[in-house]
């Protein structure tokens, strides 16, 4: 299969598992530059300070994004004081830094939201929808890419609990020194515009 073509079904889920591993380890590490809600820039040059950084894409309008702000807090809390940088990225347009800032607020999110109107990290990292997590590593290396856990089984149907808790297994994986075990997971949330 040719790279492109695999490349491409990586970035949209449909390549999971060893395979993913390898191919996201080969892709070119990731870098931005961007302003959080509060107008502070935010550059991949920070990725190195940290363990580890957690990319949060979420959008204000999306129900499954905002169900999971109590995790994304909890997440926060506990891996934080392990050396792991949390962001969150709203990457729709209609996003605005007023509507992210009241959004954070209502929602008590505990770190800085960058505002990606334009997409640039979306594609980058390959994130489709919200929520969805990728891992950087210092370096800015894709680790991980996909759901927080298991919760939305299917569009419209959900567990009480989730039976994996991707998003903490992966950085628990991180912070050992073991590669992740399950690199890219299905995503289910709302599409971000502009990007599918």
């Amino acid at each position: 299969m040719k790279l492109t073509r695999m490349v491409a079904r990586l970035r949209t889920g449909i390549l999971v598992g060893a395979r993913a591993a390898q191919l996201l380890a080969a892709l070119a590490p990731v870098t931005f530059s961007l302003s959080d809600a509060a107008g502070r820039p935010h550059t991949s040059a920070e990725l190195s300070r940290y363990q580890a950084t957690v990319l949060l894409f979420v959008a204000t309008e999306c129900p499954n994004s905002n169900t999971y702000s109590p995790v994304f807090a909890r997440l926060h809390r506990d891996f934080s004081a392990r050396g792991v940088q949390f962001l969150g990225v709203y990457s729709d347009p209609s996003d605005n830094a007023a509507a992210v800032q009241k959004h954070d607020a209502e929602y008590q999110i505990p770190y800085p939201a960058l505002l990606d109107p334009g997409h640039a990290l979306a594609l980058e990292t390959g994130a489709r929808s919200t929520p969805e997590a990728v891992i950087l590593s210092p370096s800015g290396e894709v680790l991980y890419r996909g759901r927080v856990d298991d919760r939305f089984v299917d569009f419209g149907k959900t567990r009480y609990r989730p039976a994996h808790e991707d998003l903490r297994e992966a950085l628990d994986q991180v912070l050992s020194g073991q590669p992740v075990k399950n690199p890219v997971t299905k995503v289910l949330g709302c599409a971000i515009p502009g990007v599918n």
